[in-house]
C-alpha cells in the first residue's frame, strides 16, 4: 500500500475523541500549511523538578547514617582500694580508658540505579544514518514524491528532530529522510530516484569510512536500529523524547515518521503510558544524575533504570490516562493558537502565564502519585519522589518487589 496516499489520508482534520490522543501526523509536502486539528505534544516543566534532587543525592548519604552513630560511653568509675588494717598484696589498678576515638560505623554505600530487566525492549536510541546525504529538504522531497510511477513514500520519509519537537507549533517534521529499512541493494533499486540520491550523496563519504559495514552497504542507515524497528512495527503511534536540555519534550509520531538520532523513543501507544512519561516524577528521575539539573534522557541513564508504577489497578490507570489526554489537547490547543513552539510556551512566566496549565500538571502528577501508592503531597516534592524512587528501583533489582509494569502485546 503506498504509504503517501496513507499519510495523506491520515491528515484529515476531525477532533480525536475525549479518550484518546492524537498521534503526531506526518506533514503534507502540498499543504505545508495545512492546520493540524489533533491535539499531540506535551512539556513537562523544568521548574517541577529544580534542584532540589541533586540535593538530596549529595546528602543522601549522611541522612542515612542518622541513628546509626552511637556515642562512645563513659569509662567505667573505679573504685577506691578499701583501707586496709594490715598490709596487704597491692592491687592491681584498673586500666586506663584509652584516649583513641573509637571508629565509626562504615556508610551504607549510596545505591546506583540499574537496569531493570522488565523495561527492556520498550526504550531505544533512535537510528543514525551516518552520513548527511540521507536528509533532503522539503522542495526536494517533494520532487521525489511527486513521481507517483513509484510508491516513494515507502523510503522518503519525514524525518522528526529533537528541534521540530521543540520549536514548532505542530511538532512537525520540517526535513525529510530516505530511509531503505533492510532492503538489499537490488530492491533498492526499485526506488532509481531515491538510490541515486544515496549513491551521490552518501556512497563517496561511506567509502572512506573505517567500518567495513558502512563501506560495504552504503546505501542503508549505518545504525538502523533494528529491535526498535521490530517493537514499532504493531503500534499505531509512538513517543519520541528530547534526549537533553533543560527542557522534557515529548510528543505522538505515528510510525511513518522516523525520529532523529538526537531523541529517544518509547515503544507503547497508551495514554497511561505517555501520562507516566509526562510526569513530574519521570522528570526527576531523568535529572536526577546531572550536576546542573538538565536532562540525561537515554537508555541507559535514565529510561531503563526508571521503576515504573507497579501494580496499578484500573481506576489508577485510567485516572492518569483521562488526565494526559485533557492535558495533551489542552496544550497542542495553545500551540496553534498562538503559533509557539513548546519551547517558547514555557519560557519564562510558566506556570502565571498559563494557570490552566499549570492545573493539569498538578492533577496528572497526583494521578501518577496514586499510581505509585504515594500520598499526593509527595507529587511536589522532588527529593521525596527521588528518594522512593531509588528505593523502589533497589527493591526490584534486588528481586525483593515482583515488577512487571508493561502488560505483554497480544
Amino acid at each position: 500500500m503506498n504509504l503517501f496516499r496513507r499519510a495523506k489520508a491520515l491528515l484529515s482534520t476531525d477532533e480525536p475523541s475525549a479518550a484518546t490522543i492524537a498521534v503526531a501526523q506526518p506533514p503534507t509536502i502540498a499543504q505545508p500549511q495545512a492546520p493540524d486539528a489533533a491535539p499531540r505534544h506535551l512539556l513537562v516543566p523544568a521548574e517541577a523538578a529544580g534542584d532540589a534532587e541533586s540535593d538530596a543525592l549529595r546528602h543522601r548519604a549522611a541522612n542515612a547514617l542518622v541513628g546509626k552513630h552511637l556515642k562512645r560511653p563513659d569509662p567505667a568509675p573505679v573504685d577506691p582500694a578499701p583501707v586496709a588494717l594490715a598490709p596487704e598484696p597491692p592491687l592491681k589498678s584498673a586500666p586506663e580508658p584509652s584516649s583513641a576515638p573509637e571508629p565509626e560505623p562504615e556508610p551504607e554505600p549510596e545505591w546506583r540505579p540499574v537496569a531493570l530487566a522488565a523495561n527492556r525492549g520498550k526504550f531505544f536510541q533512535s537510528p543514525t544514518p551516518v552520513g548527511k546525504g540521507f536528509i533532503l529538504e522539503r522542495e526536494e522531497a517533494k520532487a521525489v514524491l511527486n513521481d507517483w510511477s513509484i510508491p516513494y513514500s515507502d523510503v522518503v520519509r519525514p524525518y522528526l528532530t529533537s528541534e521540530d519537537l521543540a520549536d514548532d507549533p505542530r511538532q512537525q517534521s520540517g526535513r525529510w529522510i530516505i530511509d531503505f529499512g533492510q532492503r538489499e541493494l537490488d530492491e533498492a533499486g526499485s526506488y532509481p530516484r531515491a538510490l541515486a540520491i544515496i549513491q551521490e550523496r552518501v556512497k563517496p563519504e561511506r567509502d572512506t569510512n573505517a567500518d567495513e559495514s558502512f563501506r560495504t552497504r552504503w546505501w542503508l542507515f549505518g545504525r538502523p536500529r533494528l529491535p526498535m524497528r521490530a517493537a514499532l512495527e504493531p503500534l499505531k503511534r509512538y513517543a519520541v523524547l528530547g534526549s537533553v536540555g533543560r527542557r522534557m519534550v515529548v510528543a505522538w509520531a505515528h510510525p511513518w515518521i522516523v525520529a532523529s538520532n538526537s531523541t529517544m523513543i518509547f515503544a507503547g501507544d497508551d495514554d497511561y503510558s505517555m501520562g507516566i512519561l509526562l510526569s513530574g516524577a519521570y522528570d526527576t528521575w531523568a535529572r536526577a544524575g546531572t550536576l546542573e539539573g538538565d536532562l540525561r534522557n537515554t537508555p541507559t541513564a535514565a529510561l531503563a533504570t526508571f521503576p515504573w508504577p507497579d501494580p496499578v489497578d484500573e481506576r489508577q490507570r485510567n485516572a492518569v490516562s483521562a488526565t494526559c489526554v485533557a492535558l495533551y489537547r489542552r496544550r497542542s490547543e495553545l500551540c496553534r493558537e498562538r503559533e509557539v513552539g513548546l519551547s517558547r510556551l514555557y519560557s519564562p512566566g510558566w506556570p502565571e502565564a498559563n494557570p490552566d496549565l499549570a492545573k493539569l500538571h498538578r492533577r496528572l502528577d497526583e494521578a501518577v502519585a496514586d499510581a505509585y501508592g504515594w500520598d499526593p503531597s509527595i507529587a511536589a516534592d522532588p527529593a521525596r519522589i527521588l528518594e522512593r524512587l531509588l528505593e523502589l528501583n533497589r527493591e526490584v533489582a534486588e528481586g525483593r518487589r515482583p515488577y512487571a509494569p508493561f502488560p505483554a502485546v497480544a
